[in-house]
């Protein structure tokens, strides 16, 4: 398998503001509180030194339950339960691990009513991305089109694990098509046969495309 570090966005990492309200639930696991006053600094941090430290700080907390620790890479998942609603979900993170990211699963109390809510949180060495995941059975070039575009109203990162024996060419044309004209999207992360491939936006729409993905 290959995969490449995501471009840094410093605008994206700051997505949550300094007069964030955690949102109240009965399903709420960890305390948000504690979850703000470890996250936030890591997004205030200037420095990448820093930030890693600090990163650092937040993935080793008790306050997480490891689901999984990779043997190949040493990288986890993390989560605020040992529950997690859909396995398909968890047996992603775990690809996401084995390829050198630290995933942690977005507690649902940092969720207001409206907001968009992605599913993890991918993080490698001083980044923090929020992603969305989705596990894709259909071989049907418009529904993976559409789980593209779904996806990417959740977060500008998209997970897709491939889970059917679609043709490589008929992938291809269903990822250009979620990704034509869709500006809210920067990044696909992809499992297909076996493979892993970050697949900036710009690489899917090129010509390149059809000699990445094997």
């Amino acid at each position: 398998m290959t995969g490449e570090t995501p471009a840094q966005n410093n605008n994206e990492e700051r997505f949550f503001e300094t007069g964030y309200t955690p949102s109240a639930s009965r399903f709420v696991l960890i305390d948000i509180t504690l979850f703000w006053k470890l996250f936030a600094p890591c997004m205030e941090a200037v420095s990448a030194k820093i930030k890693r430290a600090r990163i650092q700080i937040l993935l080793s907390s008790t306050e997480w339950h490891r689901h999984y620790k990779s043997k190949s890479s040493g990288n986890i998942v993390l989560a605020e339960s040992a529950y997690i609603e859909h396995l398909h979900e968890l047996k992603t993170a775990k690809s996401l691990a084995d390829q050198g990211y630290n995933i942690l699963f977005a507690p649902k109390g940092i969720f207001q009513r409206n907001d968009k809510r992605f599913d993890i949180f991918i993080i490698k060495d001083h980044l923090i991305l929020k992603a969305d995941l989705k596990c894709i059975t259909s071989k049907n070039p418009d529904t993976i089109a559409k789980r593209i575009k779904g996806g990417s109203h959740q977060a500008s990162r998209v997970v897709i694990e491939i889970a059917s024996d679609i043709d490589r060419k008929i992938l291809i044309e269903a990822l250009r098509s979620g990704v034509y004209k869709n500006e809210l999207l920067r990044e696909i992360f992809l499992f297909y046969k076996g493979y892993f491939y970050l697949l900036p936006v710009n690489l899917v729409t090129s010509k390149h495309i059809y000699s990445t993905i094997k």
